[in-house]
């Protein structure tokens, strides 16, 4: 039988970590080691998870939050030095169905060209509706589409689908790929570190798949967005860093003119709202992505989101009042060039670590 050694990650989710525990000791696949890495919570999470599971798994207490990609590389360095055939990443917001596990592993042990397969993920508040079955990473329009993001499960999709990203809300991968292309990429700190982990197996020759029989539930309230501005940072930057590494390089203007139209709308909400917080944030996340900046924000970036003021949203050029067109064209002229210049920088720089 395979080996798997299977990470959880944890910040500060005490009673959530519990029960995704429970479900991964409730698998129907059971050769399997865990190690939980509890990246520094304060809120008991770590002596909750020892009094419960004690000697069942392998309790990893980080002194400080290293971010989810740092989280789940404290757990797998742990595990490869076991020399597992396969590992596995889980939020600790996921719940896994009882046969997760064993889907996946006979998917990998069936599919030899797939280097990463990941469970269907269902939202925890409407289990019937799908969150995540594979990722397309468009890069016209530089982003990533979910294709069955709120299908309602009625038997018509797939068995699984090949894809170009999924998430590390339940993923499981080769041995041979994290020989290939090591772990999470740790400078991404939260959010895209997965998106890039993929994009670095399929460029190694690695197939990725979203396997249906493999489901999990997954709860959608770790980006609080109207709380404080703490995702919004790392969200802009590392979207923003990850397509100035992999764009093409005709395309580069196109899509620099695509990033400063988008901040510059964020920018026109503060101000037409009167709520500056998350305008500053999302400056200063642009602004670190084309100097490569990585890791964990700086001190001062990460804000409260304001409760004065109001939410305005300005989703595309048309929605701008016509009194800040002007100004979009002005910004664009700025701080293109730099843009430019800087994205150059990074992707040389990028190359010769590689």
């Amino acid at each position: 039988m395979s080996r798997i050694g299977i990470v959880i990650c944890n910040y500060n989710k005490k009673d959530m970590v519990t029960d995704c525990i429970k479900a991964v000791f409730e698998q129907t696949y059971q050769d399997f080691d865990l190690y939980v890495c509890d990246n520094g919570s304060t809120d008991g999470s770590g002596d909750a998870i020892e009094a419960e599971y004690g000697s069942r798994l392998t309790l990893i207490r980080n002194s400080e939050n290293l971010g989810g990609s740092g989280g789940f590389n404290t757990g797998l360095r742990a595990a490869c030095k076991r020399g597992y055939d396969y590992y596995m990443c889980i939020d600790n917001d996921a719940f896994l169905d009882e046969g997760c596990v064993s889907n996946l592993l006979d998917f990998l042990e069936e599919h030899g060209d797939v280097g990463i397969a990941a469970a269907k993920i269902y939202h925890m508040e409407r289990p019937d509706t799908v969150q995540n079955f594979g990722q397309i990473i468009d890069f016209k329009n530089y982003c990533t589409e979910v294709p069955y993001l709120g299908y309602t499960e009625d038997g018509s999709m797939p068995d699984f689908v090949y894809t170009e990203a999924v998430p590390a809300c339940a993923l499981m991968i080769r041995k041979e790929v994290i020989s290939d292309i090591g772990l999470l990429p740790e400078e991404n700190f939260l959010y895209w570190d997965d998106t890039e982990w993929c994009f670095r197996a399929r460029e190694a020759g690695w197939k990725i798949a979203s396997v249906g029989s493999a489901k999990a539930l997954h709860c959608m309230g770790a980006r609080r967005e109207d709380v404080s501005t703490f995702p919004t940072y790392y969200a802009w930057r590392n979207w923003i860093r990850f397509f100035i590494l992999h764009t093409p390089e005709e395309d580069l203007p196109n899509m620099g003119i695509t990033f400063l139209t988008s901040v510059y709308l964020v920018q026109c909400e503060g101000y037409e709202g009167d709520r500056f917080a998350r305008a500053a944030t999302v400056m200063a996340a642009y602004e670190d992505a084309i100097d490569g900046v990585c890791g964990k924000a700086a001190e001062g970036i990460i804000r409260d989101i304001e409760k004065d003021g109001r939410e305005v949203r300005f989703d595309s050029i048309a929605d701008l009042p016509a009194e800040y067109e002007k100004g979009r064209e002005l910004f664009i002229f700025a701080n293109l060039p730099g843009f430019l210049r800087k994205a150059q920088e990074l992707r040389k720089n990028n190359r010769s670590r590689q």
